[in-house]
Order: structure tokens, then C-alpha cells, then sequence
């Protein structure tokens, strides 16, 4: 493996164990290609293996302190994944703690009027919020539409409402892209809270990312608000919870007051994080109501004869997870969100039938990529960016389309093929960088500058020269020189990873050339989902078929361990 990194551990590692032999040495290598996938361990099955490992001085047992520990129930980690999980399992599972009740009359009177009465059986959006008064800890899991951002502004009024003092709120998410489109979408939503302006002056107003929150500097690993110095909250919002990996979760958690609410927003559906875990996955997996709950919810007018049997024996995050199952923005015969569910289903005969249907407008197919097609897409941005249109309008036009891709060089290849087009049409001079209408995504943190991995700015000329324009926390824009950005890639199309938090009216997915790295159901029904309007695919249906009937597990120990730990809490209570 041509790894610095693996290098690096290897001449360390023979040098403070002296017999550490390249049978480790492959164990350590197949951990460093696991954490690269998102597994936070490497399960280790071979009894001579796991005997092998557990001589060398730097393989510690849990519990115990050196670069990597072998946990027998779960595999090998670095100590720092293994720390971290621990942590995270015990922080969990001291949040999942039931609050006193309130009054029953007056949530139920609050959550009529949050909430007013819908013909459609079980409101879960009002459920959610209704659990909320009770727990510390609430996991909301929905697909795109579902509400989520409704919902908890409206849950964020009824605890505003009901609670003897002002709360101090705040709203987070992973990416500055979905902490200013939650933003966004949290404005527009208390705006039409049916309450008086005195309650939405309590609720929070805007958002920012996880990092900035907890004080996280490029360069340094720690943080300013941790365990020792936790953040001065009554409740916190995570938005996108299913981006964010162990570490910055179990950062996050760390970071909590023990009186502190925390709710976590997600759909546990799509991707998880690009570096180890997938902490909302794994939260959501078991999903149960105990019985005095169920008869507290009928108490406060909720149907509740559609949600599980009561559970005997309580779980972990028992009373704590709400899947949000209906969507607004498809309509139940609409083809996208039919597509949508087939996929998680994996039914992937009928998610191709539905391809193959030449009345659905709003889904299609083509075997190849094809460049004129993409130039006649994005030409309506162009038009935008020549014609001198407000910067809403050449946003809007931008937006409009996206073609999405499961690899970085499919990306590469793109963004080639339109800057070709472009210089052939002579609005870009070859071999320049930057021009008029270059768009861009930022790639890493710059608290200087107020940028972010995933912001989208556009380029503009004005009379002191080419500028970037980015959307603005507060609706308006910010326009900086190029040479002010921090790192940044050209972003005529992108990886189905970096579309997380976004939406775009029109969505191509284009499938590898081969099944040598195909993708999985999780990455398609990602990226179907960024789709406000239409889907295309692009490649072959045969592709599509075997991606929707793959499914990634990644390797941790977090759900057991949160399991093992409440039980041993219950044995010794």
C-alpha cells in the first residue's frame, strides 16, 4: 500500500517493539484501508491472530493505554477510535435519561396549536415533539421533505413556551453549506409559527457549523468548550447528524451540560460520514416505546395504535427515536419518491420498471454521458452570469441543475468536459483559472474569512475585478477576491458525498464506467434525493440493479456497546 501514513506506523512500530513482525504489520495495514472506508474497527476472527496481536506492547486490551487495543468483542482499533466510542456509548446512554413530566393539560393544549389536527392518523411531527418534553435525548430520522426543520422549530416553541425560564438555545450542523441552509429553512419556519412575537424572540435565529460551535481551530485538537468547560446550553439542534463522524460526535457529546437537551436531525437513510462511524445509523436501529410513554402520548391526544407494541425490557435509546415517514414535497404517486423508496426497499426490478416508464416526467435514463446535453443544461446559468443578472437569479439558474458522481475523477472528467465547451464557445480563455462564472466549493475550513467545507460561490466580474460570491448567513452576499479563498475545486459537478445539505431542481447521477467500484444503496438513494424536481441516471441500468442490492455495514462497536453498558447500569441498580 503506497500510504505515508502506513509507512510511517510501520518504521514506529519496529522500532518500540522489536518484534512486531509482518504478520502485524498487515493487521495494521487492513485497519488503515478500514478507517479509509468508514469502519472504526477491523473485526480479527483467527484466534492465532487476535493471540499474535495481544503480545506486542502496542496492542493494549480495553481499558488499558497504547497505540492500538484489541477488544474482543468487537476487533481491532486505533486507541484514539476506541476512546472515543466509549465515551460516546456512555454519553448516550446518560442523555437517553427520562425527564419529570409536565403538565399533561397544558402540552396538550401547546401541541394543538403547534400542531393542529391532520385527517391522516398518527401526526409523528407532533409525536416527536411531544417526546421531546420528556426526554434529553431525541434522535428525529426522516428522508427529504418529511419536515424535519418544521418540526423542530415547533418543538423548539412548545419547550420555549412551557419552560419557567428563557432557554438558551443554539442550532448546529456538520458543513457551513447545511448550517446556512438550516439557517434558511429555520427563518422561514418561525415566520409562520402560529404564536405571538414574544415566543419566536426565544427561539434561535440562525445556525453554525459543529466546529465553530465547539471552538474547533484547523491545526490544533482541542477544542475550547469539552468536558471540562461545557457550552452554555439548554438545548441544542444537530442538523445533518448522519455527515458526522465518532470523533466529532463524541466531541459534541462531551461538550454538553448534563441538564442540556440535545436533538439529534437526520436521515438515516443516506450516507454516513466520509471519515470512521456512522453514529446515526446506529442510533436509529432499534426503535420502541415504552408503556407508561404510549399511555403519556394518548393522554395528550396522540394515536398512538399505529407506532410498536410497548416494549418490556427498555433499550438504550428507548422513548428517544421518531422516524419521520411522510413526505411533503412528493406526492405518494410521484416518481421520484417512488424511485426513493424501491431503492431503500431494495427492490431494484421495480426502482428499474419505474425507470422504463416514458410517462414519469420526472425520472429518466441515458446509457452514456453526453456532453452537448450537459452544455444545453447549465446554459441558462450562463445566460444569467452574461446578461448581468442579480446575484439571486445567476444562484437560482446555478441550483437548477447538478449532475452528481460516485467518484472524484467521474467529477474531474465533468467539470474538463464543460470547461472544453466553454472555451470552445469562447467564454473561458484557455488555460486560465479563473474567469467570469467559474463556480466553486470550498474544500476546507477558514475562520478569517468565514468559509467552509461545501460553501458554492460563483465568480462575477466587477470593476476592480473578479470576485466569488457567496450566499450570506442573513440572505444577502459576500463577495471576496479568488485569492482570499482557501482551498477550493471547481464545481460544475460533484461527488454525491459533498451534495449532502443540498438540493438542486434537477439531479444526474452518473453511474462508474464498470462494476469495479460500484457504488452502494445508501450513495444512490443520496443522491435521488438531492432532486427537487427531476432524476436522471446516467450509465448502465445493470449497474443500477446491482448498486441498489449492495449494502455497506461498517464495523463498530458502538450499538453493542451501548447495549452492554445499560445493561450492566440495570444490574447494578
Amino acid at each position: 500500500m503506497d500510504s505515508p501514513l502506513y509507512a510511517a506506523l510501520c518504521d514506529l512500530f519496529r522500532r518500540l517493539d522489536p518484534q512486531w513482525d509482518d504478520d502485524c504489520a498487515q493487521w495494521l495495514l487492513a485497519l488503515i484501508q478500514a478507517n479509509q472506508q468508514g469502519h472504526v474497527c477491523l473485526p480479527v476472527p483467527q484466534p492465532e491472530a487476535r493471540q499474535r496481536l495481544s503480545a506486542s506492547v502496542l496492542v493494549a486490551a480495553p481499558g488499558s493505554y497504547a497505540p492500538l487495543v484489541l477488544d474482543p468483542a468487537a476487533g481491532l482499533y486505533f486507541a484514539h477510535h476506541w476512546f472515543d466510542e466509549v465515551r460516546l456509548a456512555e454519553a448516550l446512554r446518560r442523555k437517553a435519561g427520562r425527564l419529570d413530566s409536565v403538565d399533561p393539560v397544558l402540552a396538550a393544549d401547546w401541541l394543538e396549536r403547534l400542531f393542529p389536527p391532520t385527517d391522516t392518523g398518527l401526526d409523528r411531527q407532533k409525536l416527536a415533539a411531544a417526546l421531546a418534553l420528556r426526554q434529553r435525548l431525541l434522535v428525529i430520522s426522516g428522508g427529504p421533505g418529511t419536515g424535519k426543520t418544521t418540526t423542530v422549530i415547533r418543538l423548539l416553541a412548545l419547550l420555549a413556551a412551557l419552560a419557567e425560564r428563557p432557554l438558551v438555545m443554539a442550532l448546529a450542523a456538520p458543513t457551513g453549506k447545511a448550517a446556512a441552509r438550516l439557517s434558511d429553512s429555520i427563518r422561514a419556519a418561525v415566520d409562520r409559527l402560529p404564536v405571538d412575537a414574544a415566543l419566536k424572540h426565544r427561539l434561535p435565529d440562525g445556525a453554525q457549523t459543529l466546529h465553530r460551535l465547539l471552538g474547533l481551530r484547523p491545526g490544533t485538537d482541542r477544542a475550547r468548550y469539552h468536558a471540562g468547560r461545557t457550552l452554555p446550553l439548554d438545548v441544542l439542534v444537530v442538523d445533518e447528524a448522519s455527515m458526522i463522524d465518532l470523533d466529532l460526535m463524541a466531541r459534541t457529546f462531551d461538550a454538553l451540560p448534563p441538564h442540556a437537551r440535545v436533538i439529534l436531525l437526520g436521515d438515516r437513510d443516506q450516507l454516513a460520514s466520509v471519515e470512521a462511524g456512522a453514529v446515526l445509523g446506529e442510533l436509529c436501529q432499534e426503535i420502541g416505546y415504552r408503556r407508561e410513554t404510549l399511555a403519556w402520548l394518548s393522554q395528550l391526544g396522540l394515536d398512538v395504535g399505529t407506532l410498536p407494541p410497548a416494549v418490556d425490557e427498555a433499550a438504550p435509546l428507548t422513548d428517544s427515536v421518531v422516524l419521520l415517514t411522510r413526505s411533503h414535497r412528493f406526492a405518494p404517486d410521484s416518481g421520484i419518491g417512488r424511485f426513493s423508496r424501491c431503492i431503500n426497499d431494495n427492490r431494484p426490478d421495480e426502482a428499474l420498471a419505474l425507470l422504463g416508464e416514458a410517462e414519469r416526467s420526472d425520472l429518466g435514463w441515458r446509457a452514456e454521458l453526453d456532453a452537448e446535453a450537459l452544455a444545453t443544461r447549465r446554459r441558462p446559468y450562463w445566460q444569467a452570469v452574461q446578461s448581468g443578472a442579480s446575484l439571486d437569479q445567476v444562484w437560482q439558474a446555478f441550483v437548477a441543475f447538478m449532475p452528481l458522481a460516485a467518484e472524484r475523477r467521474q467529477v474531474e472528467a465533468i467539470n474538463r468536459l464543460f470547461e472544453q465547451q466553454l472555451e470552445a464557445d469562447g467564454l473561458k480563455p484557455a488555460g486560465q483559472v479563473w474567469y467570469p462564472g467559474r463556480p466553486v466549493m470550498i474544500s476546507s475550513n477558514d475562520y478569517g474569512v468565514a468559509l467552509f467545507n461545501g460553501d458554492i460561490g460563483f465568480t462575477i466580474m466587477r470593476p476592480e475585478g473578479l470576485r466569488v460570491a457567496f450566499p450570506a448567513a442573513d440572505g444577502g452576499w459576500r463577495e471576496l477576491a479568488p485569492a482570499r479563498l482557501p482551498e477550493h475545486d471547481t464545481v460544475y459537478a460533484m461527488t454525491v458525498h459533498k451534495s449532502q445539505g443540498s438540493e438542486f431542481d434537477e439531479v444526474w447521477l452518473v453511474l462508474p464506467d464498470n462494476g469495479a467500484n460500484l457504488p452502494d444503496r445508501a450513495l444512490v438513494y443520496t443522491a435521488v434525493t438531492r432532486a427537487r424536481q427531476t432524476f436522471q441516471l446516467v450509465g448502465s441500468r445493470d449497474l443500477l440493479h446491482a448498486a441498489i442490492g449492495k449494502t455497506l455495514i461498517r464495523h463498530s462497536g458502538l450499538g453493542r456497546r451501548m447495549r452492554s453498558t445499560w445493561s450492566m447500569r440495570d444490574k447494578s441498580s
